[in-house]
């Protein structure tokens, strides 16, 4: 042996350790690779699914676990943590486009129930029956019926907004410069500008009822001034917020705007 000799220098000694083939380390690789691959996969999936906050956590101690210098076996077995590691990017690829699938399916419920969104709360102020007065009424568009281009309640944002508002009342369509007639006997109970409404009117009738007539180009009456059904007290304008000439007209009883489409389907 080279200990013994005297001329022949040493030389370091090799240790060749065989090579391992993935077939040499038996059932049992097999058998831990099928075993954490399902396993893996179970909880991935029900992770996604159920939204459990725990996904993140267990795929991070998964990834390490496949790391060589972390486990039992998986130190000598670089075959067997490669082949984990690919499982765990494919099942990742497999369970996103799971998600994708059932996410896009749930949005596609949601969108479908959002088509008939529940009903929203009437402002104070309002509500949503129709009323009739007491007294009957005259249209109070001359020459101008069934014109309504906006009704009362929740409508899309005319004005470009976005959301919706809720309308006080109805629309009569009417070319600019049309006479306005006031729908019952009453008085002029305000004659003024308003930001929204522009020139407007608000005639106090019987048993406390109201009329209101809005966007008006021109006032033919004045604040106190007693009124006979059917008197003209304006023209149709474009003032205030519109989109177009129009008569914006309501109906309140009691200080409660009500929906005024049946008393005008009534009006002679």
């Amino acid at each position: 042996m080279w200990e013994e000799s005297k001329t022949t220098p040493p030389q370091e000694k090799k240790t060749i350790r065989p090579k391992r083939s993935y077939e040499d380390g038996g059932d049992w690789i097999l058998g831990a690779q099928a075993f954490l691959s399902l396993a893996f996969v179970g909880v991935v999936l029900a992770a996604k699914i159920l939204q459990w906050p725990i996904l993140s956590p267990i795929r991070t101690t998964f990834m390490a676990l496949m790391q060589p210098e972390q486990s039992l076996f998986l130190s000598e077995e670089r075959n067997f943590s490669a082949f984990t590691e690919e499982v765990a990017r494919s099942v990742e690829e497999t369970v996103s486009t799971l998600w994708q699938s059932v996410n896009g399916s749930a949005t596609a419920e949601t969108a479908a129930r959002n088509i008939h969104p529940k009903a929203q709360p009437v402002p104070a102020g309002a509500s949503l029956e129709s009323y009739l007065p007491d007294f009957s009424l005259v249209f109070p568009l001359q020459g101008w019926n069934n014109t309504e281009t906006s009704g009362y309640g929740w409508r899309t944002n005319p004005m470009g907004g976005s959301g919706t508002e809720f309308h006080l009342g109805n629309d009569l369509a009417a070319e600019e410069g049309t006479t306005i007639l006031a729908a019952a006997d009453g008085v002029v109970r305000v004659a003024a500008v308003h930001p929204s409404y522009g020139n407007y009117l608000r005639i106090l009738h019987e048993n406390g009822d109201e009329t209101l007539y809005a966007h008006l180009q021109y006032l033919f009456v004045h604040v106190g001034q007693r009124l006979s059904r059917g008197e003209p007290i304006g023209t149709v304008g474009d003032t205030g917020n519109t989109t177009g000439p129009h008569l914006h007209f309501e109906l309140l009883h009691k200080g409660i705007r009500y929906d005024p489409s049946e008393a005008l389907q009534t009006a002679a």
